[in-house]
């Protein structure tokens, strides 16, 4: 069973003079674009593909580590009715962003994790309320305490 953690829903619809892209496209690009930037660590990249906090910059570097080797891949993608991306990441949940051009990709995360406190939903208040590398960061050591019980 593949635990669903974290990554990558986007939102909008593709501005510009090019030709729309299918969804698929878009999230696979935001995905490798993603990836590349933990690979290489390259804070500026990482933070313009995500909905970020003043917070969330000062916590980059643990996310790069956090996700440093993680395999992150895809089953499915598809406009939704409002025009934004929904996505199925593997150790992701549905994760919505939206168009911004000051992202590599066009597109920025826009949040991560579960509810919000007080309302009945999967998970108590983490900091995914908090900022959004704050919840990656603790998504994936959830998941890692997950997979070494098993």
């Amino acid at each position: 069973m593949h635990l669903p953690i974290l990554l990558f829903l986007f939102l909008g619809m593709v501005a510009s003079g090019e030709t729309e892209k299918s969804a698929i496209q878009i999230v696979a690009h935001h995905v490798m674009t993603f990836v590349n930037a933990v690979s290489s660590k390259k804070k500026d990249v990482i933070l313009q593909l995500f909905n970020t906090t003043a917070d969330d910059q000062k916590n980059v570097d643990q996310f790069i580590e956090k996700f440093q080797g993680l395999h992150i891949s895809f089953s499915s993608a598809k406009f939704n009715k409002n025009g934004e991306i929904e996505s199925t990441v593997r150790i992701a949940e549905k994760i919505p962003a939206r168009v911004n051009p000051a992202s590599p990709t066009g597109w920025i995360i826009t949040q991560l994790g579960g509810q919000e406190p007080g309302s009945a939903g999967r998970k108590p208040f983490s900091m995914c309320h908090v900022g959004l590398l704050w919840c990656a960061i603790e998504s994936v050591v959830e998941w890692g305490k997950h997979i070494h019980e098993q």
